[in-house]
């Protein structure tokens, strides 16, 4: 009877270790038009991304260097349970995070050292009480930290019960002043463009100035076409080029939609968690639900400047995927926010892991922490 068992046991994990089951890899449960949508964006993606060719997998597969959880980065925990990050930059040689749930801003050394007295969540992480942030993206600008809220609702609250319309989404982004332990909202203003909820807004976004010094905003669309009803038509990812305007009394600002620019069909992802493009135009856009990061390359930016006419991608480009378990599964399954650390290096931040069944058990290590790593 026991060497039934034990015969069983390993027919059982080796059926989930080799049966090619796309959502089994990415660490999702799916069934029906899920594995449908799952099995045509693999397909776009291609077959080279497997761990049973050791010579390959090496050559697309990022390299773990270091990481730790945002619970044990600070010694003050601020009352926070939980830590649902969604982008990251780094400034110098200091790192800054948000999370969708907290208001505050994390900073930390790139080094990851545990329990550093360095490490502090600026400002109160409960600023607006019973409501989350919605915080998906930052950047560094001359002196501010622009951070957007992926997609706020701008209407009658009552009426949305009933009849909500679509358009009456935007993302609105936060001009921040940071001081050592506070910052100051220096001004706050909506994006022209509309999202059809507030599920797929921006997840991520860059800036650059033009030779006027005027800032061009990138913020990177989470779904496909820029829309949650189209989110899963793979290879349709979208970023949204704008800039801010404002009335001549300054009482109100918006950023305007300069230009939709359509990223790369390689980039067949079904959905666009993170975006960061270098001053010289390196470009790395994250994919969550693929657990991979496209890397290529932006036009239209020199030395950090922006030509709001030629910006746009090149075609040539690579897809590589995060590190797998010994099984070949995914375990980074809630990548969020992606820096470069340098030219070999990616920084990246990971949101909390979905209850209720809704991911793999494997997600749960890598959740809410941050990671190094190194590009083959």
């Amino acid at each position: 009877a026991t060497l039934v068992v034990i015969g069983l046991t390993i027919a059982f994990y080796n059926t989930s270790h080799h049966d090619g089951s796309a959502s089994s890899l990415l660490g999702y449960e799916m069934s029906g038009n899920g594995k449908k949508v799952l099995k045509k964006a693999l397909n776009c993606l291609g077959n080279k991304y497997s761990c049973m060719k050791d010579d390959n997998y090496s050559k697309v597969t990022l390299k773990r260097a270091y990481e730790l959880p945002y619970a044990a980065l600070f010694q003050d925990q601020r009352g926070q349970k939980k830590y649902e990050a969604s982008d990251v930059t780094i400034v110098g040689n200091e790192v800054y995070s948000v999370c969708d749930n907290s208001w505050a801003i994390s900073r930390f050394g790139k080094s990851l050292l545990p329990f550093n007295e360095e490490n502090v969540q600026v400002g109160d992480p409960n600023r607006v009480p019973d409501e989350d942030s919605g915080y998906e993206a930052i950047f560094h600008h001359e002196g501010l930290f622009y951070v957007i809220r992926e997609s706020v609702y701008h209407g009658d609250r009552e009426e949305r019960k009933y009849t909500p319309e679509v358009g009456e989404y935007h993302a609105i982004i936060e001009e921040l002043e940071l001081s050592e332990n506070d910052y100051t909202v220096v001004n706050e203003c909506r994006c022209e463009f509309e999202f059809e909820g507030d599920s797929k807004g921006f997840e991520g976004a860059v800036g650059f100035p033009d030779e006027d010094d005027v800032l061009y905003i990138v913020g990177l669309c989470e779904g496909n076409h820029c829309s949650e009803s189209r989110k899963n038509d793979v290879g349709n990812g979208r970023v949204v080029l704008m800039k801010k305007s404002e009335d001549p009394e300054m009482t109100q600002c918006i950023w305007e939609t300069v230009r939709v620019v359509n990223i790369p069909p390689s980039a067949a992802f079904l959905d666009y968690s993170a975006i960061d493009i270098t001053q010289d135009g390196r470009v790395a856009i994250t994919s969550q639900e693929h657990s991979a990061v496209w890397l290529g390359q932006a036009k239209g930016i020199d030395n950090g400047i922006i030509d709001p006419i030629g910006f746009d991608f090149e075609v040539k480009s690579k897809v590589l995927q995060f590190p797998k378990d010994g099984g070949c599964h995914t375990i980074y399954c809630n990548i969020e926010g992606i820096h470069f650390m340098n030219d070999d290096m990616l920084m990246a931040v990971s949101d909390k892991m979905k209850s209720k069944g809704r991911q793999d058990f494997r997600c749960h290590d890598k959740d809410q922490s941050i990671h190094a790593f190194v590009i083959p």
